[in-house]
């Protein structure tokens, strides 16, 4: 079973790299647009250290799988699960990032559930996190973005809860003394004593945001140099608070062209040629970082095998 699931896994990872260079192919590049130093710092900045954050981003899911499954589940072997399921992320459906993980159930032979709660934990808290930065960051224009996308955003949180409310029915109905024991074992995970490795898990990502908040600062401020600071602060909120739009819309993976709409909505068309531009070294940087990690993490789970042989 083990190797069908991993022949099933490298196929999805091809057809994930076929995917990921239609993106790039898609895109249009223009070189004419990378001329700028200035540009190309921003680029190659956003490349290196979101490659780090995706590598890292592993820990708080790695956590939640630990206190939910009992198991003592090494970071040698999750990671590289963690960066190669990332790559999913370019697959139709903007789904299969968070499937993929539960390759890490076959590895470890932990139950699908643990994995699959686990990985819902770190949705959650990636984007909680995400709009408390975007919120601070945008002040008062909040209300503006609100009035607009508020309404699709209730909408699809409605639907969300609906859809959790029905399959937790759905379960307990069904397996009824499966459901018992998964929420007694859970309980214990939450106990006194877990209770700090869970929120060293759930407040990572108030790290992690603060710094890709600094990060998109530093590179607005290379790519837009005309914008004051605070235009630059609200600019980093707002594509920050574009991302959970994407995140929600259906049919948009990685808030294709909603990052520029939610930006030049909170600025107008002043600096509109530069922040197309400015997503579009994003957009690049994000996609080179994503295959950076995969190739790091197949390096890194590579060594990991041969150690252990």
């Amino acid at each position: 079973m083990k190797k069908i699931i991993k022949i099933i896994g490298n196929i999805v990872m091809i057809a994930a790299l076929a995917f990921v260079v239609k993106k790039l192919l898609d895109m249009d590049i223009s070189l004419s647009q990378f001329r700028d130093i200035k540009v190309i710092s921003a680029l190659v900045l956003c490349l290196l250290i979101t490659a780090v954050i995706i590598i890292f981003s592993c820990y708080p899911w790695l956590v939640f799988t630990r206190s939910l499954s009992g198991r003592k589940i090494p970071f040698s072997t999750a990671m590289p699960v963690y960066t190669q399921s990332n790559l999913y992320k370019y697959l139709p459906g903007n789904v299969f990032q968070y499937v993929g993980r539960n390759q890490l159930a076959a590895d470890m032979d932990i139950s699908h559930v643990d994995v699959a709660c686990a990985t819902v934990l770190d949705v959650l808290f990636c984007v909680f996190w995400t709009a408390v930065i975007s919120v601070v960051m945008l002040g008062g224009r909040i209300a503006e973005l609100m009035a607009k996308y508020g309404r699709n955003l209730l909408i699809v949180g409605a639907v969300g809860i609906l859809l959790v409310i029905l399959l937790i029915l759905a379960v307990r109905l069904k397996f009824r003394d499966k459901f018992k024991a998964y929420i007694s074992r859970y309980s214990k995970a939450f106990a006194k004593g877990n209770r700090p490795m869970l929120l060293r898990g759930a407040f990572y990502y108030l790290l992690q945001n603060s710094v890709s908040a600094a990060m998109y600062f530093v590179c607005l401020s290379l790519i837009v140099p005309q914008a004051k600071t605070g235009e630059l602060i609200a600019l980093t909120g707002a594509f920050m608070f574009a991302w959970i739009i994407g995140f929600v819309t259906p049919g948009a993976p990685g808030g294709i062209g909603i990052r520029e709409g939610v930006m030049l909505f909170v600025c107008g068309d002043k600096f509109a040629d530069r922040i197309v531009l400015f997503v579009l070294v994003m957009r690049i940087a994000s996609i080179g970082a994503d295959v950076a990690a995969f190739i790091i993490g197949k390096i890194f789970g590579a060594k990991a095998e041969r150690t252990k042989s």
